[in-house]
């Protein structure tokens, strides 16, 4: 394995990039995801990763940027929004244009984080942008622990590809 495919943004098979899309190093896109720069630009920070049919898409005025080692998982979907780093999009959540999600931040399963909402770093949201409560250690471990596995396993699907 050479410097460069350690540090190159992984793109499974299936997934597709579309307009002005720029993926930071380490960073990964899953099976059947799309990343859609068309209406506005995508920016995908370091080791980010974009789990199985996830949909990230800039809206007019409306860019994205998903943070470092951001997970968003299996059928998220963000729509001109800033997702900052180190935070959890749980499965099925959906984040509206112009909101931000702070830093440390899990978005609950099937939440959807409104239009414009700012969420403070380190928050819980459930249901309709409701903040229920401060994430926990144990939860930016948890987090941290998605990321580093995301890395390792976009490791592994570069080598697959390359034999």
């Amino acid at each position: 394995m050479t410097a460069e495919t350690d540090l190159a943004p992984w793109v499974a098979p299936g997934a597709r990039v579309v307009g002005e899309v720029h993926m930071a190093a380490e960073s990964s896109l899953w099976y059947c995801s799309v990343l859609d720069g068309t209406a506005a630009p995508v920016q995908v920070d370091a080791q980010a990763n974009i789990q199985d049919n996830c949909l990230v898409e800039g809206r007019p005025g409306f860019p994205v940027r998903i943070g470092a080692r951001v997970s968003l998982g299996h059928n998220a979907h963000v729509y001109g929004a800033i997702v900052e780093e180190r935070s959890l999009i749980a499965i099925g959540a959906t984040v509206l244009p112009g909101a931000v999600v702070g830093r440390q931040s899990i978005i609950a399963a099937n939440a959807t984080v409104p239009e414009g909402m700012q969420v403070p770093p380190k928050s819980l949201v459930i249901g309709r942008g409701r903040v229920l409560r401060a994430v926990t250690p144990a939860e930016i471990e948890r987090i941290e622990h998605g990321a580093t596995e995301y890395v390792r396993l976009s490791r592994e699907h570069h080598l697959t590809q390359r034999d």
